[in-house]
């Protein structure tokens, strides 16, 4: 298991009296479930991630860690409430869990992130993997390498931010400022709102989203992605993302093996 563990003793941000913006006491968000994860059953598992024989267990305290730390790096760039923060990660690769993380990290500091191409020019800052094509020269850019461990990439863009300069943030988890349940979430197809993701159905198991054959068309998209993040966080649950399958292993038998039943 990939353990990134916080510094013994460091106090956990409650979410129930972080500033809501407006919304003081709102109890059903992502933002304010993953700080009671985290500061309750935080060594359960929150994300799985397989491609191909590659898998990393993240529990809800080492996502903590690593939205701490993407939170830290996006306040370097002023980056937090309120800005718009360009997703193509999350876009071309939703079922990795550093897309996933940073989609928290977004949640977590009030930042709005979007998967929209038309939003690339007008972000404060741009996510991308090791394919940064599409992105806006003019606008500040984060590059993740999405190898298992997130290691230095090997084809930086000059100028970019490696993703993998995290590792060196701190690890203390700063203030939550999520937006207000009526505001939006996520920019994609169609806009989530906080009080969208407060509705997702909670999850309490294991839930294994896999991504299709090429030929059998378009895998989970981010809405997909942020709704079943948002239910496992509600419902204590985990999610594992299954981007290519084990060698030797059928999409049952990882069920089986992760006891989780398909999302």
């Amino acid at each position: 298991m990939v353990q990134l563990s916080p510094r013994p003793g460091a106090p956990v941000p409650d979410a129930r009296s972080a500033d809501h913006r407006g919304d003081p006491g709102r109890r059903g968000d992502p933002v304010s479930r993953l700080a009671d994860r985290i500061a309750g059953a935080g060594a359960g598992p929150l994300l799985t991630w397989y491609r191909g024989d590659a898998r990393v267990e993240l529990s809800a305290r080492t996502v903590g860690t690593w939205v701490a730390k993407t939170v830290h790096l996006m306040a370097e760039e002023g980056v937090g409430a309120g800005d718009l923060v360009h997703l193509s990660v999350l876009a071309r690769r939703p079922m990795h869990w550093a897309s996933c993380c940073w989609l928290l990290a977004c949640w977590w500091s009030g930042a709005l992130p979007s998967v929209r191409p038309e939003d690339a020019g007008s972000a404060a800052l741009a996510v991308c993997g090791p394919d940064p094509s599409g992105t806006d020269p003019d606008v500040p850019l984060v590059q993740c390498s999405l190898t298992p461990l997130a290691g230095p990439c090997q084809d930086p863009v000059p100028g970019a931010i490696d993703f993998a300069e995290a590792l060196a943030m701190p690890d203390e988890m700063p203030a939550a400022h999520p937006a207000a349940g009526s505001e939006h979430w996520l920019e994609a197809s169609r806009p989530l709102t906080g009080d969208d993701l407060a509705g997702a159905e909670p999850a309490s198991d294991a839930l294994l989203l896999m991504a299709p054959a090429e030929s059998s068309g378009p895998g989970p998209t981010p809405l997909r992605i942020a709704e079943l993040l948002a239910g496992c966080l509600i419902g204590g649950g985990s999610l594992v993302l299954v981007e290519s399958l084990p060698a030797g292993l059928t999409a049952g038998e990882l069920a089986a093996q992760e006891r989780a039943r398909p999302a």
